[in-house]
């Protein structure tokens, strides 16, 4: 594959992972206001707003896990992942960008496989995956129920996945994504969207 055709593809990988770890800090900060504040949880309790109240935070939880290991696939053909990216990043390649962007890039970029190679086959992804595959994705009996990942599994891998996702950025493009400023915005949407629809004169 031709130089620029491969930047191409770069890009647009770096574009929709981007725009999956967004998806996935919005996710998250919808999830974590209304599931681990307690006077939330006092506000409802006892009423019929419990129903609807999981049922909400079960579906925002699954898109959460389902978004984040979308980063993770392991179905390559057609899909973006950064299994895929890392393939595109090769050593010729990112020798031919430095070459013409005149710019050092190799060790944010190593830096980053590292990372990623340690995550992909580390039992944290391989939990979620498993959640993913077999309870999210598919409905399936046989599986090893000690190998499901549990609350607070994806919000770790999320935690790891920002920063090297942002080595990526800064090295293609020049400058890291403000994934910090999403999370405050969101964290803010979030209180003020719960507060709201379960306050007692709602």
């Amino acid at each position: 594959m031709e130089y620029n055709e491969l930047l191409k593809k770069v890009e647009q990988g770096l574009f929709w992972l981007d725009a999956n770890a967004r998806h996935a800090i919005e996710l998250h900060e919808t999830f974590a206001f209304p599931a681990y504040e307690p006077s939330i949880r006092a506000l409802i309790k006892g009423t019929n707003k419990v129903r609807c109240y999981k049922i909400c935070l079960d579906a925002i939880y699954f898109e959460f896990v389902m978004t984040l290991m979308r980063m993770y696939d392991s179905y390559e053909r057609d899909t973006i992942c950064l299994k895929t990216l890392f393939e595109y990043l090769s050593d010729s390649f990112v020798q031919d960008f430095e070459a013409k962007t005149r710019r050092k890039v190799e060790n944010e970029i190593q830096s980053a496989r590292k990372e990623f190679k340690s995550l992909n086959g580390s039992h944290l992804v391989g939990r979620l995956r498993t959640v993913r595959n077999n309870m999210f994705a598919h409905t399936s009996p046989n599986f090893s129920r000690n190998q499901v990942a549990k609350y607070g599994h994806a919000e770790k891998l999320l935690k790891r996945t920002l920063p090297m996702l942002n080595s990526l950025n800064s090295a293609i493009g020049g400058k890291a994504e403000p994934y910090d400023k999403v999370k405050e915005y969101w964290k803010k949407y979030s209180r003020e969207f719960w507060q709201t629809l379960l306050s007692k004169d709602s």
